[in-house]
């Protein structure tokens, strides 16, 4: 194997409950698998997604460019108002950039940047679905599961939002549809292999095997469903949180004053029957399944590590692990899913860095970066060329150096709505967040004195020195980046509305 290049692993998890779930001296959600990486390696505090939804966010990972760039703005299984479905003819990917620099290029698990390509149409070899995918009906998982004996999966619904007659009942979930079970929790049933997320793990390590055999160094992204509702974590993961152990989310109680239209219809339109679940006791029992499928997917990272190391491909491998977006479960009033807010919890993402050949260990970076930047940092490792057009930026130097001044002190993020066509851009100083919406109202929180974001500063006087330079900077992105949808908004902008 070459060592004159790294090998690169990106491992994505998808809609991962994150922020604030763990609380010092209060309550953990441990991530071993996860928290060992940041310790070998180097542990982004304040990573953020570039767009809270799972196909933008992924977009832009693959081509480090923003949404209003690459043009897959909502997810591709969304609904009228999705104007693409797959990549623009001619765009180009990492892969592409890769190849050209000699690595051979592999993907594993969930895709969800097109409805009719795959990441084989872009010489990308492994597996992967159309769309969000069914992994459970698929060939592949069905001819894993008849090899193991594990049968059609199946699970004890505990709880459903959209179907309370299901509760108790265990159902086969096989279904052409993915959303039909979508949003539930409880329990699959058979032993953890049954689980999506250790069979993405299982044809990852098979991958590697077949990856390491060979001289030349290569890429492979892992992308994982979960920890993605439904939570349907199996035994022995499943009981590992006691439901009366969990306290209550610090937002749980939010009255939403002050804040614009979209968070309202949020919590009273995208999900309505979620409002039955008025009790902190049944979120309780909700967010115990969460964390255990938090504590399943980490596991599945932890086989792919390991593998690594039994395969002695380690040293010079560069590991980097994010999620594409967080998960509103239980915060703010009660809420379920994720929707066309950039709150906190949809926003912050867990992401980590280990390069032991290059990178020493321990180092924590407390600046806003974004996930977008992954595309760049594997370029640079790669020793290609990162090409002028691409707004991600390069993370090495800041994984070297926390305090360097070559990387940027805020990180702009885009929202376009899910469910709704609702233009939003974000900008992050570190202290303050910033919201700019198109027909409806700003936000700007001090996320030191206010981390729950309870309260709404956009309209707030004493706080005008500080939202007008936020404001300016956004104007000079989006001009900068040429947006090519927020035109409306920029003018806007501009003229202070």
């Amino acid at each position: 194997m070459s060592l004159e290049k790294p090998n690169i692993v990106l491992i994505i998890t998808d809609h991962h409950a994150f922020y604030d779930h763990s609380r010092e001296g209060e309550f953990t959600v441990p991530m071993e698998s996860f928290e060992a990486l940041g310790r070998d390696g180097v542990w982004f505090e304040r990573a953020y997604s570039v767009c809270p939804i799972c196909t933008p966010a992924r977009s832009s990972m693959m081509t480090g460019v923003y949404p209003s760039a690459h043009g897959l703005r909502w997810n591709t299984d969304g609904g009228p108002m999705v104007r693409k479905r797959d990549f623009p003819s001619g765009q180009v990917l990492y892969s592409h950039l890769l190849s050209q620099a000699g690595y051979r290029n592999a993907y594993v698990g969930k895709w969800h940047c097109g409805h009719e390509k795959l990441p084989v149409d872009y010489g990308i070899e492994g597996w992967s679905l159309p769309d969000y995918g069914k992994v459970y009906m698929s060939e592949a998982y069905q001819s894993y599961a008849a090899e193991r004996g594990l049968g059609m999966a199946r699970a004890l619904i505990e709880h459903n939002v959209d179907h309370p007659g299901w509760e108790g009942e265990t159902l086969t979930l096989h279904d052409p549809s993915p959303w039909t079970f979508m949003n539930s929790s409880g329990v699959l049933v058979g032993p953890p292999e049954a689980h999506e997320e250790q069979f993405v793990a299982h044809l990852a390590v098979e991958k590697l095997r077949e990856l390491t055999r060979s001289e030349q160094p290569f890429s492979l992204v892992v992308s994982f469903w979960g920890p993605h509702q439904p939570y349907f974590p199996t035994e022995p993961y499943a009981s590992l949180y006691r439901p009366a152990d969990i306290p209550e989310y610090p937002s749980f109680r939010d009255d939403l004053a002050g804040r614009p239209a979209r968070h309202f219809i949020h919590r009273e339109c995208h999900h309505p029957l979620v409002k039955r679940w008025r009790s902190w006791r049944i979120w309780q029992q909700v967010l115990a399944r969460c964390y255990s499928q938090i504590a399943q997917t980490d596991a599945a990272i932890g086989r792919v590590v390991d593998a690594l190391e039994e395969l002695g491909a380690a040293e010079n491998t560069l590991v980097l692990c994010c999620a594409d977006h967080g998960d509103s479960v239980g915060c703010h009033g009660g809420l379920w899913d994720k929707a066309s807010t950039y709150t906190e919890e949809v926003g912050r993402v867990p992401m980590a860095l280990r390069w032991p050949a290059r990178i020493a260990g321990g180092n924590r970076v407390r600046r806003p970066v974004s996930n977008m930047d992954v595309t760049a940092t594997l370029l640079e490792a790669a020793g290609a060329r990162v090409p002028a057009w691409m707004h991600s930026r390069s993370l090495l130097t800041l994984a070297d150096d926390p305090a360097t001044t070559d990387y940027p002190h805020a990180v702009v993020c885009e929202h376009n709505g899910h469910g709704e066509d609702l233009l939003m851009r974000i900008v992050l100083d570190g202290r303050y967040k910033y919201v700019a919406a198109l027909f409806d109202g700003d936000e700007l929180y001090d996320l030191e004195a206010d981390p729950h974001e309870m309260r709404n500063l956009a309209d707030d006087p004493a706080h005008r020195a500080v939202k007008e330079p936020l404001r300016e900077s956004l104007i000079r992105h989006m001009e900068e980046t040429r947006d090519a949808t927020g035109g409306k908004l920029l003018a806007a902008l501009k003229a202070g509305l």
